[in-house]
């Protein structure tokens, strides 16, 4: 398959250069000499000596091209450096000439796409070992902890119970691990008996020296398991909550209540559910009131709808709830998270699968905001040194 080089002309469009590329190569074919050898095929760029790939007189610039291959043999992806003009270096990204600017919010979705990548790959995993029938069952824990694996090893000494979640690790198998083969920086949650649970860190490890494509599949490891990092905190969160509000959230809790027409009601509540019903029992409420509710932490961020009068926004909190007779949907009458995006301002009752995909739009956005960071210190150094530069000149 024949590769496109992509230029951009002096109106700004993209066009195919495949033939282009080949006349360029021709026209720039260094003389021969006497002796029938080329005299300076070996001659490195002088305009861009630290990455073009062209040697001997040339006019057309070209970078290493760095490319994803399919499985099937392929291409899926490819990037160079370019430089037709011999001033005005492009990244020539498929056949699209793309800017600095540009590359790096591709760079960013390309990130986003890997980590989704890895997710699919989790569930295919998940699926396939779902499948296999002479796949062991996992052990029950006899102490009833929900995470952990039941591993008989931890509970055999009967005066201390270790707990243990499943064991996560990253770049399980990449050659970047070295000489740990089940992958660096595991954890896994952990509890000794009834005290507190915790996260088990294993930040240790070798120090490899890596190589380009090692440093990509690097950050593209760090960003899913980041993703499972930020979900184990969450798993710990619930199981706090859980121990602190014990009372309020006891499997099989159940409670009774005269609703506004005199009818009397039974309710249990899920072994999720930290909600008081204490006023829930006061004779006036109507069943379709009634909710089961379990709240997550707040973060709150600042806001301001005039100049300098700034106020504390609750942002982003969420709550799994409940509402078994619910008459507004039928959703809310099963298990689903609702999430306050801003005070007062709701998503709709979410299943598993919306609130997959709402964590990943704003975990997209998130790194749209991570990019802006470099760019807004880069332009706050720009801005001191031309002050700088002002404040000595006036000095002067």
């Amino acid at each position: 398959m024949s590769t496109a080089v992509s230029t951009t002309t002096d109106s700004g469009t993209t066009k195919d250069c495949t033939a282009l590329a080949s006349q360029c190569a021709t026209n720039s074919s260094p003389p021969i000499n006497g002796t029938g050898l080329e005299s300076d095929d070996r001659q490195l760029c002088t305009v861009h000596p630290d990455w073009c790939t062209e040697t001997g007189v040339h006019d057309a610039h070209n970078g290493a091209r760095h490319i994803v291959m399919g499985n099937d043999g392929r291409e899926l992806l490819d990037a160079r450096l370019l430089d037709f003009s011999g001033s005005h270096p492009v990244i020539g990204l498929s056949e699209t000439d793309t800017d600095a600017a540009e590359a790096r919010v591709k760079a960013t979705e390309f990130r986003k796409f890997a980590a989704e990548l890895e997710i699919l790959a989790d569930k295919v995993d998940a699926i396939t070992g779902r499948e296999q029938p002479c796949e062991p069952e996992r052990a029950v824990c006899p102490d009833g902890i929900s995470f952990c694996t039941g591993d008989p090893a931890d509970h055999e000494d009967p005066n201390e119970h270790f707990h243990h979640g499943p064991f996560t690790a990253m770049g399980t198998h990449r050659p970047y691990a070295g000489r740990h083969g089940d992958g660096i920086m595991a954890f896994q949650l952990s509890q000794v008996n009834d005290e507190a649970p915790g996260l088990d860190f294993v930040a240790g490890g070798d120090w490899p020296t890596l190589s380009l494509g090692e440093v990509d599949e690097l950050i593209s490891d760090m960003s899913v398991h980041l993703t499972k990092l930020r979900a184990a905190r969450t798993q710990i969160a619930g199981v706090v909550s859980g121990r602190t509000s014990e009372t309020a959230a006891t499997p099989g809790r159940a409670w009774a209540y005269d609703d506004r027409y005199g009818t009397r009601h039974t309710v249990t509540c899920p072994s999720w559910c930290t909600t008081d019903h204490t006023d829930d029992m006061d004779g006036t409420r109507h069943p379709a009131d009634v909710h089961h509710q379990l709240y997550g932490a707040v973060a709150f961020a600042e806001y301001t709808e005039g100049y300098e009068d700034y106020k504390s926004w609750q942002l982003l909190g969420a709550h799994l709830a409940m509402s078994p007779d619910s008459t507004a949907s039928p959703a809310y009458r099963v298990p689903h998270v609702l999430v306050e995006v801003a005070a007062d301002l709701y998503t709709r009752p979410m299943d598993p699968d919306q609130l997959a995909e709402f964590i990943e739009a704003v975990a997209g956005q998130l790194e749209e905001l991570r990019a802006m960071h470099p760019r807004l210190t880069a332009a706050r150094a720009e801005w001191t040194a031309r002050t700088d530069t002002t404040t000595n000149a006036e000095a002067a």
